[in-house]
């Protein structure tokens, strides 16, 4: 019971239409985001969700020095989800040796301006996700779902179609596996608390959720 291979789903992404799909699904990688954060639309007959998404105004060029060398860089501020859209920070290469997807993502964003870039639900977005990553899958661990605070039957341990939220797994397990982050830049990264992942307190969150910079280095890797 295995994840989708990166590169499968980096294919799709990249071959996907139209336009707002292709970046949508993009950005939800990349940023081990999830979807609420990326879309600028709330469905009125959903009442979990707020959608946080991003407008043109929050991709920024930057340069970083890493060695004593300079790196150009892109940063995209995320309202986290689950956390009163508290602001984190996403840091890619912009070398394309590093991450061919940054440079389009840069320049189809910015060009919003103001606006909204991904102007729809999270329905919209899981219905592109459906027809592009169609036939994959991706496991779920066995879990005790809650109602009333009261403990019920145990899921079993199965495997669910991939859609937007497989993005957020893939990603983690990537950045884990694959670039070496350990458990306080993963939840710099995806917006998990740092309680969760390490059982540090609140009060340290306040000041590390900005700090990309910390994590960054580890991105300097060549795609092979």
């Amino acid at each position: 019971m295995d994840l989708p291979e990166v590169e499968t789903i980096r294919r799709r992404i990249q071959l996907a239409k139209p336009k707002e799909a292709k970046y949508c699904l993009m950005i939800e990688y990349l940023c081990c985001a999830r979807i609420s954060e990326i879309i600028g639309e709330k469905c009125p007959s959903d009442a979990t969700t707020n959608a946080r998404g991003i407008s043109g105004q929050d991709i920024k060029q930057t340069v970083v020095r890493v060695n004593n060398q300079n790196y150009d860089a892109v940063v995209l501020t995320i309202k986290t989800a689950k956390r009163h859209g508290e602001i984190r920070k996403i840091a890619l290469p912009l070398n394309k040796e590093y991450e061919p997807f940054t440079e389009q993502l840069f320049n189809y964003v910015r060009q919003f301006g103001n606006d909204k870039v991904f102007p729809f639900t999270r329905q919209k977005a899981w219905e592109h996700s459906k027809e592009i990553f169609s036939g994959l899958e991706y496991p779920i661990k066995s879990y005790r779902p809650f109602k009333d605070g009261k403990p019920l039957e145990l899921v079993p341990e199965h495997m669910n179609p991939f859609r937007t939220h497989g993005l957020r797994h893939l990603r983690a397990s990537e950045l884990l596996d694959v670039f070496d982050f350990d458990p306080v830049e993963l939840s710099l990264y995806g917006g998990w608390t740092l309680r969760s992942m390490v059982g540090v307190g609140s009060a340290l969150s306040r000041y590390t959720h900005l700090k990309w910079k910390r994590y960054f280095p580890k991105l300097l890797q060549e795609r092979v």
